[in-house]
């Protein structure tokens, strides 16, 4: 299975690049898949790293980035970032394959999967905060249909500068702009396909999806020295919070496999699992609010 995964040249400097070569790390070892980056921006030492580790880097960038650039500069619109945008030019990258694997670059493949038996009508996706929940997908892994993708590509790419260009859309991205479009016409992935782990510890996930709070969030929460001074950083230490055997579960346990892989990280790891578990201990008997995660899109 093709496997594609985005970044810009910003995000290579900090969390998310670190996070992409794990992920190139966990998927080497079951060798099924076959990955390529689509990436914006000058080359740099991460894409030498990419290229040296067997992933083919594709310079890309969306054909609306001039309809972005110029909302940004009239002040109605701000993409959180362009490497996140880069997941919709898969129809306009892709030629040979006719079912590809799309995922965010902070995911780590735990377990083998049978590809040639996802075969959707255009794209399968799961859930975000709720695995039972299917009013909208969380965009972070998808198994795409090419041909379908391209077929519709143009009606899509129409409504995303329409949005992008509309006074009322300063937050609009691309997962939005996919649960919009095609709303009642993407198929259910299983969920351990994209497996959160504020889920619960899972032995049978088969990708886990660090969406949410990543290592250093769970570092800084577990260490007293989280700043949750706006309402994002609020809801981050609120998933934390509310989940805290869960990720304890899953630190350690990655702590303990991924020693083979990256020793440093596999270290920090292990130290989060620990700090988190005394954390946990000064958290007894407080109220935790996770009722955002409830959220529907539609």
């Amino acid at each position: 299975m093709r496997w594609y995964f985005a970044i810009d040249e910003a995000g290579t400097y900090g969390e998310t690049g670190a996070d992409a070569k794990t992920a190139v790390l966990s998927a080497r070892a079951f060798g099924q898949l076959d990955p390529h980056l689509l990436y914006y921006g000058k080359r740099n030492d991460f894409t030498a790293w990419m290229t040296q580790h067997g992933v083919t880097v594709i310079d890309a960038a969306p054909h609306f980035l001039p309809i972005i650039q110029a909302a940004e500069q009239a002040g109605i619109y701000k993409a959180h970032s362009i490497g996140h945008w880069l997941r919709v030019v898969l129809p306009q990258v892709e030629t040979t394959q006719e079912f590809v694997l799309y995922t965010d670059c902070d995911v780590i493949f735990l377990n083998k999967v049978d590809w040639q038996n996802i075969r959707p009508k255009v794209f399968a996706a799961a859930p975000e905060f709720k695995r039972d929940n299917w009013n909208y997908f969380n965009a972070g892994v998808m198994v795409v249909n090419i041909p379908a993708m391209q077929l519709s590509y143009n009606l899509f790419e129409t409504q995303i500068c329409s949005r992008i260009e509309a006074t009322d859309s300063y937050s609009y991205d691309d997962q939005q702009a996919l649960n919009e479009a095609y709303r009642g016409l993407w198929d259910r992935l299983d969920v351990r396909l994209n497996w959160k782990p504020y889920w619960g510890y899972n032995s049978k996930a088969a990708i886990l999806h660090f969406h949410g709070p990543k290592l250093s969030v769970l570092e800084s929460i577990a260490s007293g020295h989280w700043n949750a001074d706006n309402p994002t950083a609020i809801q981050l230490r609120l998933m934390v919070d509310g989940h805290l055997p869960a990720y304890i579960a899953w630190a350690g346990m990655l702590g303990d496999r991924l020693q083979n892989q990256d020793v440093k990280l596999a270290l920090r790891l292990q130290a989060a699992a620990s700090a988190l578990t005394r954390y946990q201990s000064t958290r007894a008997g407080v109220a935790v609010d996770t009722s955002f995660m409830d959220f529907n899109m539609f």
